[in-house]
C-alpha cells in the first residue's frame, strides 16, 4: 500500500466533502426562497458530486481496503501519521456539519410539505362520501329522461 495514494485519495474526499458542505449551505438559502428551478439544478450538482464521492471511496477503498484509519495511524511515521490524523479530523468534522445541514434542510422541506398540503385543503372542496350510507339501495335518484318512455 502507498501512503501517498491513501493521504491523495483521502484529500480528494475532504475537498469534495467540503463542496458538498457549500451547496448544502446554498440548498437552505434556496430552499427559504422557494425557488424550484435553482433546487433543480443545485440537485442535479449534488448528485455530481456524490458521484464523485463514491468513485474516489471506491479507490481508497481498493487501496486501504477496510481498514480503519486509525489503524494506519500507529504503522506509519510521524509526518505522514500527523497528515493522515489531521485529513481524518477535517472530514470527520466536515461530516457531521454536512449532517446537521442536512437535517436542517430536511426540516424546511417538511414544512413546506406541511403548507402546501394545508393550502391545498384551504382551496380544493371537500371529498364528497362516495360510500352508501345505511338507508341507500344504491339506486340514484331520477334524472331528467325516463328511459323507459
Amino acid at each position: 500500500m502507498n501512503i501517498h495514494q491513501l493521504i491523495e485519495s483521502l484529500a480528494k474526499l475532504l475537498k469534495l466533502h467540503k463542496s458538498l458542505f457549500e451547496l448544502a449551505i446554498r440548498k437552505t438559502g434556496i430552499l427559504e426562497l422557494e425557488d424550484v428551478p435553482a433546487l433543480t439544478e443545485l440537485l442535479k450538482e449534488e448528485q455530481a458530486h456524490i458521484l464523485a464521492i463514491e468513485k474516489v471511496e471506491a479507490e481508497r477503498s481498493r487501496i486501504a481496503g477496510n481498514t480503519a484509519l486509525s489503524d494506519f495511524l500507529a504503522i506509519f511515521p510521524d509526518e505522514e501519521r500527523e497528515t493522515l490524523a489531521g485529513i481524518g479530523s477535517e472530514l470527520k468534522d466536515v461530516m457531521a456539519k454536512i449532517k446537521e445541514q442536512n437535517a436542517l434542510n430536511q426540516h424546511l422541506i417538511t414544512q413546506s410539505l406541511k403548507f402546501i398540503s394545508f393550502s391545498m385543503s384551504l382551496v380544493t372542496p371537500p371529498q364528497d362520501d362516495y360510500n352508501y350510507g345505511p338507508n341507500e339501495t344504491g339506486r340514484t335518484e331520477k334524472g331528467l329522461f325516463n328511459s323507459k318512455a
